[in-house]
């Protein structure tokens, strides 16, 4: 059995460990409620608009549009994958680079020349020791993604797609639905599709239909929205501008849960090392007096001995 001295100092580490990661805790909290807000302010936004543009395009008719233009046998694929620039978060990073490697390797396998740029220091880092060559690595994207940042970044991408120089454009991002449950996934962007933006649109508008229903105690639904439409300028026009809109702000919409979700992560992973430092000090505390007790056996033995030795 370890000494009693031995113990304490070894105690007295891990109490250290416990308020370092219990302090780390309570920033990534307050982190994640300002993510969070971020997050789910500019989602209905996003949505709306994304419900807007699939109005627009069946109204349109056949619409043209280098976005829109999808291109199944392009060789040119382009993935922009995001994770943290630090560690201690579980497995966020991790769940990346493993989708991350799978695409990139999969778009390789298939015939495509692949164009790869990370946000995020620990990604970087990851990839480059999987042996897949970044084209460039952001650092500054935090918690807090601006909508000029994301845009300075993925700009230059939708401008190549347009002029025919790339044939896809897929983000790998961890997608936030709940505070307990966030999953890394590949989306692609581009090119476009009206048919996902519906789809999604619907979902969106069932899922906030169906929150103001529980929220009015009523189960009513339906849409009261008008469907017939008056368009100035006419909607081939309007969605000439809203669709690379569009395309960012989908962009932006994943940086935003990237941030979100990494605080989550680290929020848990901080309280799960503050729990198991918990439980240790109290184990390191159980053997402390056992060995304590035992050494006090031990002294008041000798001393018994001894004096009965020089009896």
């Amino acid at each position: 059995m370890a000494k009693p001295r031995a113990i304490l100092k070894r105690r007295k580490a891990v109490q250290n460990i416990a308020k370092i990661t219990k302090t780390m805790q309570m920033i990534a909290t307050a982190r994640f409620k300002k993510a969070f807000d971020r997050a789910v302010a500019a989602r209905p936004y996003t949505d709306r608009l994304a419900a807007l543009v699939a109005r627009l395009a069946s109204a349109a008719g056949e619409l043209k549009h280098p976005l829109l233009d999808a291109r199944p046998d392009g060789t040119r694929a382009a993935f922009i994958a995001m994770a943290s620039n630090r560690g201690l978060c579980g497995g966020y990073n991790s769940g990346i680079v493993r989708q991350t490697v799978g695409a990139v390797r999969a778009a390789a396998g298939a015939g495509k020349s692949v164009r790869l740029l990370a946000a995020g220091r620990k990604l970087g880092s990851a990839l480059r020791f999987q042996g897949l060559p970044t084209e460039v690595v952001w650092t500054h994207f935090e918690d807090k993604p601006s909508f000029a940042q994301v845009n300075e970044a993925v700009g230059p991408l939708i401008d190549a797609y347009a002029k025919g120089e790339l044939d896809e454009v897929s983000i790998v991002y961890t997608k936030f639905e709940s505070a307990s449950r966030q999953r890394a996934v590949v989306e692609r962007i581009l090119p476009l599709s009206v048919e996902a933006l519906a789809a999604a649109a619907k979902g969106a508008a069932a899922a906030q239909g169906a929150a103001k229903g529980a929220a009015k105690g009523s189960s009513k639904g339906g849409d009261d929205e008008p469907t017939d439409w008056i368009f100035d300028p006419d909607a081939a026009t309007i969605l000439t501008d809203l669709i690379p809109r569009t395309v960012r702000l989908r962009a932006f919409q994943a940086f935003l849960d990237a941030a979100v979700s990494e605080q989550v992560a680290r929020m848990t992973a901080m309280k799960a090392a503050t729990d198991n430092a918990n439980d240790m000090i109290k184990s390191l505390g159980r053997q402390f007096n056992r060995s304590r007790q035992s050494q006090i056996t031990t002294e008041l033995t000798e001393i018994m001995g001894g004096a009965a030795a020089l009896e």
